[in-house]
C-alpha cells in the first residue's frame, strides 16, 4: 500500500511538472505575438524593426494623439531600417485617415472606396487637401473588449509590413507625409486602422 501511494504521489508530481512545461511552451508559441518579443526577420530585400512595446505597455487604452505618434514612430522605424527617409505627420492627412476609420466603423464596411463612392484621394480633397494620397487599411474582428492601444498599433504595423501591397506604400521613397486613424469598438470586437501617405 505504501509503495502504491508513493508511486501515485511521484506520478502526480511528474504530471504536474509536465502540465506546467506544456503550458509554458504553448504560451510562448501561441502567445508570442501578444508578448511582443519579435516581429520576425522581414523578407527578401526588406526588414522590419523590433516591437516598441512590451506586454505591460501594450495593453492600456491610449488617446488618439498617443496612437498617432506611435504609428508614425513605427512607420519611421521600418522606413529607416530599409534605408528610407522618415515621414512627417500631416494634420490634414491624419484627419482624412481618422475620418475613414470612423466611417468604416459607423457604416459597417471595409474598403478603400466608401459607400458614397469616394476613394482615398477624393476624401483627402474633400477635407481641403491638394493632390492624392496612398492608403493602407486594416481590420481586426472577433476581439470583444478590444481597445485602442499601443499593442494594437504594433499588430497593425506588423500586418502591413508582411503584406506586399501595403509594404509598397510604407516603403515608397516618394512619400514624405503621413497620417493615421484608428477606431476600436469593445462591444462589436472590431478595430479599424487607416494609414494615409503623400
Amino acid at each position: 500500500m505504501r509503495f502504491v501511494r508513493k508511486r501515485t504521489n511521484k506520478f502526480k508530481l511528474y504530471s504536474d511538472y509536465l502540465y506546467i512545461l506544456l503550458t509554458i511552451i504553448l504560451l510562448c508559441y501561441y502567445g508570442k505575438d501578444n508578448l511582443y518579443l519579435a516581429n520576425g526577420a522581414g523578407g527578401n530585400g526588406w526588414k522590419i524593426g523590433n516591437p516598441q512595446v512590451n506586454p505591460i505597455s501594450a495593453i492600456p487604452t491610449r488617446s488618439l494623439l498617443e496612437l498617432q505618434k506611435q504609428a508614425l514612430m513605427l512607420v519611421n522605424r521600418d522606413r529607416q531600417l530599409n534605408g528610407l527617409s522618415p515621414l512627417v505627420e500631416d494634420p490634414l492627412i491624419a484627419l482624412t485617415a481618422q475620418k475613414h476609420a470612423l466611417d468604416m466603423a459607423r457604416q459597417n464596411f471595409y474598403g478603400h472606396v466608401n459607400p458614397q463612392g469616394q476613394n482615398p484621394s477624393d476624401r483627402y480633397r474633400a477635407n481641403g487637401g491638394i493632390g492624392g494620397v496612398g492608403e493602407n487599411i486594416n481590420i481586426l474582428q472577433n476581439s470583444p473588449g478590444i481597445s485602442p492601444s499601443y499593442g494594437l498599433v504594433e499588430k497593425f504595423q506588423r500586418s502591413w509590413m508582411y503584406s506586399s501591397g501595403h509594404r509598397q506604400n510604407l516603403l515608397n521613397p516618394n512619400y514624405t507625409k503621413f497620417g493615421f486613424g484608428i477606431v476600436a469598438n469593445p462591444i462589436t470586437g472590431e478595430a479599424y486602422a487607416v494609414q494615409n501617405f503623400q
